[in-house]
Formats: structure tokens, C-alpha cells, sequence
């Protein structure tokens, strides 16, 4: 029986009154690949901010590696890339290998100094990524695509055995957005790293990823990505109501 990395039992959470998640259940066993879809307010950040202890939920619970989500102490096994990733201030004056070293910050605390041996592992992880020759370029300098590999070098950095991706490619060019896919792809055979990818395009869940979930504050789906192919229509119609144009990104993989 493979390893339960993420397990959600029952959980509701709400803000306000507002009730955003009801009743989810959720497994990620060890180097699955699972793409969260669904339509805008439907609770897929926050079921990923409650997955990383950052939120607590009303009823239910939650464990990482088999422990309780707020007890959990060792969040270097967990990589995580923000959508605010994207949207960070380019004047900000780091260079790729300066940005992706923080990425141990958590690991070695904030004032311990980098040795010969981190710095060869930022070097790595940079490379994994494709940005060897942009190491000791200005991060605001990149593009999009690029800045983005360097976010995932920074969670990758810490060598987890789980990342998780909120919206990963939102504002980046459909060129990059491909090759950024790829290199999750990669990532997910190589080094058979268990990943959680929330998107809104359906047609990278359907190519790229082995389970899928299908949220809009409940779970309309849960199950491998060949079954969601056959029956997409019918899934997406009821999580969505009945606006599924969403169909219509299958282009951009």
C-alpha cells in the first residue's frame, strides 16, 4: 500500500458565513500527480492553504505524511509556489541563484550561512530547471515563464517529497506555459515527486496529470484522469452548472 502524503477527511471550512468547502475528502498517495480544477471561487486555494496548516477547518481533518496538518514541523519536505509568485515586485534587486537560495532558508534558519554544499544544491536545482546560464541574472530581468522555473527552483531546492503549485502559470505566455508543464512533467517521472497542481485549464489536467479533482466547494469527481476524460462532459457540466467553455483551453496543451 503506497504512502497517504495528503489525506482530508470530511472537511468544511467557511469565511464568514460563507460556506466555501463542504464536506471534501481528498488522498494523494506518494508520486501521484493531482490536478485540482473548477471555477473561480469554488475553494481550490483554499483547500490548498488548509493542505499546508495555513488555514484551519470548521470540521474534518487533515494530515501530511500521516500527521495531524497543524503539527506537521518538517516543511522542508513540502515545496510550495503561490500564484503571488508571478506578481512580485521586479524592481526587486536578487538574481535567479540569490532567489532560489532563500528556498533553504527554512531549512538551515535565516541567519546560518550558506556553505560550499548548499550552494552546489541551489546550483542543482536551478539547473533541473533550465536556468543554469540566467543564474546570476536580476529575477525582474526574466520573463514570466522563466521567473516562474525560478519559483519552482526555490521550492525544489529543499528536495521535497511533495509540491504543490496554486495556479502556477496564470499571466504567462501559452509558449512558456507549455515548456513550464513539461518540466512538471519531468519532474513527476525523474524524481517521482508527488504533485498537487491547482489549474483552470482543463486541458493540461487531462494530458499531464494522473488524478484529477473536480471542486466547487464539494467534490464532483475524484479519480484517475482517464476516467475524468471519458466522462468530462458530464462532470464539468455539473460542477460548473452549465458553463463549461472552459473545454475551449484544450489548445493550450
Amino acid at each position: 500500500m503506497s504512502e497517504k502524503i495528503i489525506e482530508i477527511k470530511n472537511v468544511h471550512f467557511a469565511y464568514e458565513h460563507q460556506k466555501v468547502l463542504d464536506g471534501v475528502d481528498l488522498t494523494l498517495l506518494k508520486g501521484e500527480f493531482l490536478g485540482i480544477i473548477g471555477p473561480n471561487g469554488s475553494g481550490k486555494s483554499t483547500l490548498v492553504k488548509l493542505m499546508l496548516g495555513l488555514l484551519k477547518p470548521l470540521k474534518g481533518e487533515i494530515t501530511l505524511f500521516g500527521e495531524p496538518v497543524r503539527q506537521f514541523k518538517t516543511r522542508s519536505r513540502v515545496g510550495y509556489v503561490s500564484q503571488k509568485s508571478n506578481s512580485f515586485n521586479r524592481g526587486f534587486p536578487a538574481t535567479v541563484r540569490e532567489v532560489v537560495a532563500s528556498g533553504l532558508y527554512g531549512r538551515l534558519g535565516l541567519f546560518r550561512r550558506m556553505k560550499k554544499a548548499d550552494w552546489e544544491r541551489v546550483d542543482q536545482a536551478i539547473e533541473q530547471v533550465g536556468l543554469s546560464p540566467f543564474a546570476g541574472r536580476n529575477i525582474g530581468k526574466l520573463s514570466g515563464g522563466q521567473q516562474q522555473r525560478a519559483f519552482i527552483a526555490r521550492a525544489l531546492v529543499s528536495d521535497p517529497d511533495l509540491l504543490i503549485l496554486d495556479e502556477p502559470t496564470v499571466g504567462i505566455d501559452v509558449k512558456s506555459v507549455e515548456e513550464f508543464y513539461q518540466l512538471l512533467a519531468d519532474l513527476h517521472r525523474n524524481k517521482g515527486l508527488s504533485l498537487v497542481l491547482v489549474t483552470h485549464d482543463i486541458g493540461v489536467v487531462t494530458t499531464c496529470v494522473d488524478r484529477v479533482a473536480c471542486l466547487n466547494k464539494r467534490l464532483f469527481f475524484h479519480g484517475d484522469s482517464q476516467d475524468f476524460r471519458e466522462h468530462q462532459h458530464e462532470i464539468l457540466s455539473a460542477a460548473y452548472g452549465h458553463e463549461i467553455r472552459v473545454i475551449e483551453h484544450h489548445h493550450h496543451v
